[in-house]
Order: structure tokens, then sequence, then C-alpha cells
């Protein structure tokens, strides 16, 4: 478990490196919003199109020999970022380090739902450390990238996750309640649940939004501090205020990550997830219109909802689907939040370069609503076929 919450931790670093560095990478190559808006897309699409692939291998080879690839791939692609001299050799790298991300998601909780009784309350533990490293990757890679330069966060992360890997290595294979090798074939029909496609399509959807709206407020977060979040006593420059201050909100994560995951192993869950949206919707539309105190403290509520539901999430694909193909149900919800919701990066960085950023978290605001729009279609239609059942 420790070498897991390590890599979650880590891969979150990756995948959060450059929104804090926007403005020194602005100036290093006279570019805009809207082409760094793609770079991150690059990097986000490259994670989630991968997370397809990497849940089918998990289903088949087991967790083990995906968090070791991703390791040493992702942190040698960040070393790599070093004598990088264009954008779009920048972009190549952010791709393949978000190729060699995508496989630690669906291993990771693969391994949990097959694993571990108690599924929430793992899955929240483990998603404590997920949100640790979003909510570290603003200040650190700030920080590091002010003093140092905007390439040097990149090699940090990247020696980080070699030295993961080399420590993996070291370590016996992930023990699961279900071994692909060696174990005896699934009987046809032996362990199936009831799927409703119907169910699936509307939580996909909802995951989709969601991702969506993670990706454009991640992208634009710690600029958007930067520009509005001003309190005399911090004597810092912009980049270091605005990682400082999304860094501060988004530790909230963690806390909504924990409580989410104790209440799914006790209450319905599609009903936790519900909640979370739609309370999170509302304060994604209040950071749109605040600045200063009220702005950090809207941004606190938005991560812990966010993040809140990210247990209830993962704990939906393992009460949906059968054992054998719970590897490619979080393979598919990678897909669609990581994968397809990246492109609010670049759409985000259009709209922040013609409207302002502050139109980027209204739009966001409206894709969290779609998304509890869609959950509570989820909830009526189980309520329906249950009662079709009865």
């Amino acid at each position: 478990m420790g070498l897991t919450t390590t890599s979650h931790g880590l891969v979150h670093l990756y995948e959060g490196v450059l929104p804090p560095l926007l403005p020194l990478v602005m100036a290093d190559f006279g570019t805009d919003y809207f082409t760094l808006g793609i770079i991150v897309s690059v990097f986000s699409y490259a994670f989630g199109l991968g997370s397809l692939p990497a849940g089918i291998l998990a289903d088949r080879i087991g967790p083990r020999r995906l968090v070791t690839l991703y390791l040493f791939g992702a942190g040698a692609a960040g070393v790599l970022v070093l004598p990088v001299g264009s954008l779009l050799v920048y972009g190549i790298v952010m791709g393949v380090m978000g190729i060699f991300c995508s496989t630690y998601h669906p291993a990771s909780n693969t391994l949990i739902s097959l694993g571990i009784k108690e599924k929430g309350t793992a899955f929240g533990i483990h998603g404590i450390a997920g949100s640790i490293g979003v909510a570290l990757v603003p200040v650190l890679s700030a920080w590091i990238g002010t003093l140092f330069g905007w390439r040097a966060p990149h090699v940090f992360f990247g020696l980080i996750g070699i030295g993961a890997g080399i420590y993996s290595l070291t370590l016996p294979r992930f023990p699961t309640r279900s071994t692909p090798q060696g174990q005896k074939k699934v009987a046809k029909g032996e362990g199936e649940k009831n799927v409703s496609y119907l169910s699936l399509t509307f939580f996909f959807l909802s995951a989709t939004a969601l991702g969506l709206s993670y990706k454009g407020i991640m992208t634009f977060l710690p600029t958007y501090m930067g520009q509005n979040v001003h309190f005399a006593f911090l004597k810092m420059n912009v980049v270091a205020i605005g990682g400082s201050v999304a860094t501060l909100a988004l530790l909230s994560g963690a806390v909504g990550q924990y409580v989410a995951g104790r209440l799914t192993d006790r209450f319905q869950v599609e009903k936790i997830y519900l909640g979370a949206v739609a309370l999170g919707t509302v304060f994604v539309f209040l950071m749109s219109v605040s600045k200063g105190l009220l702005l950090v403290l809207s941004a606190v509520c938005y991560a812990f909802f966010y993040f809140a539901v990210q247990p209830a999430q993962n704990y939906i694909v393992s009460k949906y689907l059968p054992e054998h193909r719970q590897g490619l149900g979080y393979g598919i919800l990678f897909i669609m939040t990581f994968g397809v919701g990246s492109t609010a990066a670049a759409v985000s960085g259009y709209l922040a370069d013609r409207y302002g950023l502050q139109i980027v978290f209204y739009a966001m605001g409206f894709c969290f609503l779609a998304s509890a729009l869609l959950v509570a279609g989820l909830l009526l239609q189980n309520r329906k076929r249950d009662g079709q059942d009865l």
C-alpha cells in the first residue's frame, strides 16, 4: 500500500507540474494561454487514452508490472524536459509522460477493488495520497520553478519517479484476491452482475463532465489565484502567490476523499455522489464571482466536494461490474475523465485569451451542473429499474 499511495501522489505531481509555471513558460517562449492549454491537453489526452488498454492489461497481467512501468517511464520523461528548447518538443515529451502515467489508475484501483473488503474506506485513503499530490504540486512547482527555472520541477519529480521505480523492483508482487495468471478461469455467467447499460451511460457521462471541469479549473487555478488573491503579508511574486494559495485551498481535497470514502461503506453511494457534485457546483460558480478571502474559501469547499466524488466513482465501478471486468471499467472511467476531459484545457485557454480567466470558471460551473443532472438521472434510472425488479 505504501508504494501505491506514493505512486498516486507522484502521478498528480506529473499531471499538475505545468499550470503553476504558465507565466514562466509564457515569458520564456513568448506564447499564450491557448498554446500552453494545448500542451496540457496533450498530456491529458495521453493520460486518459492510455487508461483503456491499461485497464485491459490490469485484468490480464495484474498491477505490479504496470506500476513499475509507469514509475520508470514517467520519471525518465520528466528528466528529458531538461534539454527541451521548443514548445513542440516539450509537448511531445509531455505526451510521452502522459502515456506512462495512464497505466497507474486502472492498475491501482483494480488492486483495491479486488483485494480489500471495505472498498470505500480504501479508495478514500488511497485518494488522500492523490489529493495531497494535487494540493502540493502548485506550491512545489511554483517555488522550484521560481528559484531554478521552469524545467527544474519536471526533472526533480522525474528523479523521484525513477527512484520509486527502483524501489518497486525490490517488492513482492501485490497480493490480490484474483490473480490473473494461474487461476481458474471464470465460467460463463459465473460472478456476473446484472449490468444496466443505461445506468453505466449516465455514470460515465457524469464522470466526463466532471473531468472537463477538473481539467479546466486545475489548469488555470494557480494563475487565477495569483491574479485575484492579494494579502499584504504575502511578499511574493504572482507565480509564488498563485501556487501557494492554490495548494492551501486544495489540501481540503484529502479530507473530502476520506469523508466520502467512509460514507460510501455506510450509505447509498449514488446519493453521496449526487450530493458532492451538487454542492461542488455551487462553489465553482462562487469562485467565478469572488476575490480575496472569499475566493480562497470557495476554492477550499470546491476541492473538498470535487475530491469527495472520486471514492464514490471508484466504488460505483466495483458495484456495477463483475470482478473480471473491473480493470476495463476503470480504464473507461479514466479515459472519460482524463482523456475526454482534457479537452477543457485547450478550450479554457481559448476562453481565457478571448474573455479573461473569470469566464473559464463560469464555463466549468456549467460542466459541474451538467454532471449533477446526469447523476440525478442515474438515481432515477436505478430507482425505476429496482421498482421493475420488484
